[in-house]
C-alpha cells in the first residue's frame, strides 16, 4: 500500500489474531495499519477508500522456502531476475519471501548470497527477507534433488563469507546433524545469528535433539527426505514434530505429504508451529516441459517436477494461495491457514516484530 498516504479497505471480512470482523475495515497510513475494527469506519474525511465487499482481507503470504518461478531459478539467477520474480510472485498473494538455494559448489552459492542480496535492495514487489541456503551440508543419503557431487563437509570458513555476501539480510541454512563436523557449524551459525533448521538427513532421534538443544529451530520440508517414524529406531522427523521449540516447514501440496499426514501434523503441533511453504521451482507458472534446478535438469508432468527416468520429486510446482486453500479444504479455519502461511512464517523467523509484517494488526506493514 506504499505509495497512497491514507487509505481505508472497507466491507471486507477481515482476518486479525483475535477477532474475525464479517464487516470490517482496515485504516492504512504510509503503508501501515492505524486501525482495525467493525463497519462502520467514521472517519471518511481523512482517507481514500476502497471496498473489498465480497473479499477477505488477511496478512500477506510469506514463502520462506522457495527455488523459484516463472522460469527464474533463483540459485543460479542474477540479480535482476530474481528482483523480477519479487515482481510476479505477488500474484499468488506473497509479499514477502525467501531464495533457497541447493546444493552447488562454493563460489556458484557465493554468487547466489550476493544476487539475492542485491536484488533485496531493488525493490520491486515481495520483499526478500532472507536468504536460505538448503546444502550443500546435508547427507548424500536424503540428497533428493541435490546434487551429490556438491555434497560436502560443512566448512566454517565458507559459512564465514556466505554471512559476508549476505549483508544485512537473514542468512538461514539447512544442515544434517549427524555429518561430520555439524557440530561445530551449529555453534558457530547460532554465535553468529545464522537460523539453523534440519533436513536432508539420517539422523537419529538423538542425533537431532542434540541439532536442536544446540540451537537448530526449524525442519527443512518435514517428513520429505529425513528419517522418520519406526517404534524401535526413531528418526529427525518424530524428534522435529516433538520439539515444541522447532518450527515446522510443510509442503501442502497433497503430494509431499498426504492429507492425513497434514492433518496429524496441524492437531498434533498446532498452527502456532506450522509453517507452509511452496519449495517451488523455476517452472511454477508456467507449462508442463524441462526446466533447472540449480544445473539439474527437472521435467514436470501431471503437474509434478521429477528428475527424468526416476520416481525422485524435485521441489513442487506449488503457489502460496494454493497451499492456504489445500489447508483450509481440510476443515482448518481460515485464521488458522492465514497464521500457517502468514504470522508462523513471520514468527519463526524473528520477524513479526522486527519487520512488523504477519498480522493486521496497527502497526504492523500493510501488505
Amino acid at each position: 500500500m506504499e505509495g497512497i498516504a491514507r487509505l481505508v479497505l472497507r466491507n471486507a471480512m477481515v482476518i486479525t489474531p483475535r477477532h474475525v470482523f464479517r464487516k470490517g475495515y482496515i485504516a492504512i497510513e504510509d503503508g501501515y495499519i492505524v486501525d482495525v475494527g467493525e463497519e462502520p469506519y467514521r472517519n471518511l474525511e481523512r482517507y481514500d477508500e476502497i471496498s473489498l465487499e465480497g473479499f477477505i482481507a488477511g496478512p500477506g503470504f510469506i514463502d520462506t522456502h522457495t527455488h523459484g518461478a516463472f522460469g527464474v531459478d533463483v540459485t543460479t539467477a542474477s540479480s535482476e531476475d530474481i528482483a523480477r520474480l519479487s515482481g510476479m510472485v505477488t500474484r499468488f498473494g506473497v509479499t514477502s519471501y525467501i531464495p533457497t538455494s541447493v546444493s552447488m559448489p562454493h563460489e556458484i552459492l557465493k554468487r547466489f548470497c550476493r544476487s539475492v542480496n542485491i536484488a533485496s535492495r531493488m525493490r520491486s514487489g515481495a520483499k526478500i527477507l532472507g536468504i536460505h541456503l538448503e546444502g550443500p551440508y546435508i547427507n548424500p543419503k536424503r540428497a533428493g534433488a541435490h546434487r551429490v557431487e556438491y555434497i560436502r563437509r560443512p566448512s566454517l570458513e565458507e559459512l564465514s563469507s556466505y554471512l559476508s555476501e549476505a549483508g544485512d539480510l537473514q542468512l538461514i541454512i539447512t544442515i544434517s546433524p549427524e555429518i561430520e563436523g555439524a557440530t561445530e557449524l551449529i555453534k558457530e551459525a547460532r554465535r553468529k545469528g545464522v537460523i539453523v533448521q534440519v533436513g536432508h538427513t539420517d539422523a537419529t532421534y538423538r542425533e537431532t535433539i542434540k541439532a536442536i538443544t544446540l540451537g537448530a529451530s526449524r525442519a527443512t520440508h518435514l517428513y520429505n527426505a529425513m528419517s522418520g517414524f519406526h517404534h524401535r529406531n526413531p528418526g529427525a522427523a518424530p524428534a522435529l514434530l516433538k520439539s515444541r521449540s522447532v518450527y515446522l516447514e510443510i509442503i501442502a501440496d497433497m503430494i509431499h505429504v498426504s492429507p492425513e499426514m497434514l492433518e496429524f501434523t496441524i492437531d498434533y503441533a498446532s498452527h502456532e508451529r506450522v509453517v507452509l511453504i511452496t519449495d517451488s521451482i523455476s517452472a511454477t507458472g508456467m507449462n508442463k516441459g524441462k526446466y533447472r534446478l540449480g544445473d539439474l535438469e527437472v521435467e514436470v508432468e501431471e503437474g509434478v517436477p521429477r528428475i527424468p527416468g526416476s520416481d525422485t520429486i524435485a521441489g513442487s510446482i506449488l503457489t502460496m494461495d494454493r497451499a492456504f486453500k489445500n489447508i483450509a479444504s481440510l476443515g482448518y479455519s481460515i485464521s488458522e491457514a492465514f497464521h500457517m502461511a502468514s504470522t508462523t512464517p513471520a514468527k519463526s523467523l524473528g520477524l513479526l516484530d522486527k519487520h512488523r509484517i504477519g498480522l493486521i494488526e496497527p502497526g504492523y506493514r500493510a501488505d
